[in-house]
């Protein structure tokens, strides 16, 4: 049995006014101050502060009344997680395709704040060892799924980036990915050898909603059987699946591009 989930100390406030937020919903699309001091648990008072800030926030807005009703802004929440939802139905099976095509570990890498982490994996019958685990969090300047996602960010994200790391890579590393990304980002592929692994190639390529990189997908084996000609095959793979995957998730969102 799972275990449940303790309550985070100290925000008492903002799980009152996420309570208030979670209350709009299909049955009850509009609610009056009343109904939600009531269904909340809080006074009028209380509740007429949590509906201020809602529609400071631009999550609420007045329907007249009395009554309140969720902003359009939720739309691009809720847009948020359908993407989510539709990118994991896609990716697996991308994964499991590059795994069969190549005959190596095919894995795709996203960004979570300054770090990467892996989001789905496949594995083959000859799989090698890999650092990268469902789940487990990375550094953004090593590896060529990283360094895709780093280079997405732009040239100013990725220099602050540096500076906000709390273990700082020597400053030739720190130079020398600098001066990768943007060749990263104009050509639309990584690769790295011996990065994150000892004597494991890969390659990446970026997975984006529009122009907005949102993951990348790579392939990783081990050097020794990995000549230039299968590393080439290998690549056109890795570009070709980004870019399936790119296109169908950028036809579900068409104004993503138009988004800061």
């Amino acid at each position: 049995m799972a275990q449940a989930r303790g309550r985070t100390p100290g925000v008492d406030s903002a799980r009152r006014a996420l309570k208030v937020l979670l209350l709009f919903s299909e049955q009850s699309p509009q609610l009056t101050v009343e109904e939600i001091a009531r269904d909340v648990g809080i006074s009028t008072p209380s509740a007429y502060r949590f509906v201020s800030l809602l529609r400071e926030m631009e999550l609420v807005q007045e329907n007249g009344g009395g009554t309140y009703v969720l902003a359009p802004r939720v739309l691009t929440l809720a847009e948020s997680a359908e993407q989510t939802m539709r990118m994991s139905h896609l990716l697996r099976p991308l994964v499991e395709r590059l795994a069969s095509v190549t005959g190596e570990a095919a894995l795709v890498i996203r960004r979570v704040g300054d770090f990467a982490t892996c989001a789905e994996i496949c594995q083959t019958e000859r799989s090698i060892r890999l650092s990268f685990r469902p789940g487990q969090i990375m550094s953004l300047h090593r590896g060529a799924g990283p360094k895709a996602l780093l280079a997405g960010m732009g040239p100013e994200w990725a220099a602050r980036y540096f500076d906000r790391l709390e273990h700082r890579p020597p400053e030739g590393e720190r130079e020398s990915v600098l001066a990768e990304l943007p060749l990263i980002a104009e050509q639309g592929w990584s690769h790295s050898a011996s990065e994150v692994d000892e004597e494991v190639w890969a390659v990446a390529a970026p997975i984006k909603v529009a122009s907005k990189v949102v993951a990348a997908v790579t392939v990783a084996g081990p050097q020794y059987r990995i000549d230039e000609e299968r590393g080439a095959r290998i690549l056109a793979e890795v570009v070709r699946g980004a870019a399936d995957v790119s296109a169908e998730l950028s036809s579900w969102h068409p104004g993503a591009a138009e988004r800061p």
